[in-house]
C-alpha cells in the first residue's frame, strides 16, 4: 500500500508527457507510467507503421490540451509486435522480426547493386 501511495505522490501533475514502458505489445497495448494504461492509441507519423512490443521503451502524452503532430494508426497492417512498416499509397518497405526486408511495389535502384558482397551487373 505504502508504495503505491509513494509513486502517487512522486507524480509531477503538470508533466504532460512522460517515458513508459509497453507491458502489453500488439494490436492493443498497455502502457505502463505510474499507473497501467490499457487500450492505449499508438500515434505514428504518417506513413509509417509501428506495432509495440512488450518492453519497449515509448513517449506517453497525457493531456486534453495537448497538440501533437502524427497521424492516428488505423489497425496494425498485419505487423507482429516489434516489426516496422514505411509506406506510402503506392508502395511499402516491411521490416520483420526474422530478419526479412520486404518490399512492395516497383523497385528502382540508383547506383551500383550488391548481393551478399558481390557487385551485380545490372543491363
Amino acid at each position: 500500500m505504502w508504495l503505491s501511495k509513494r509513486v502517487m505522490a512522486d507524480r509531477d501533475a503538470e508533466d504532460p508527457a512522460t517515458l513508459g514502458t509497453v507491458s502489453i505489445g500488439g494490436k492493443n497495448p498497455a502502457v505502463v507510467t505510474d499507473a497501467e494504461k490499457r487500450q492505449a492509441k499508438v500515434i505514428s507519423p504518417g506513413g509509417y507503421c509501428w506495432n509495440p512490443a512488450a518492453t519497449d521503451c515509448v513517449l506517453v502524452v497525457k493531456g486534453n490540451e495537448l497538440y501533437v503532430a502524427g497521424m492516428p494508426q488505423e489497425g496494425t497492417k498485419g505487423l507482429r509486435a516489434g516489426e516496422v512498416m514505411l509506406f506510402s499509397k503506392g508502395a511499402s518497405v516491411k521490416v520483420t522480426n526474422d530478419g526479412k526486408i520486404l518490399l512492395n511495389g516497383d523497385v528502382y535502384v540508383q547506383g551500383d547493386l550488391y548481393v551478399n558482397g558481390q557487385k551485380m551487373e545490372v543491363p
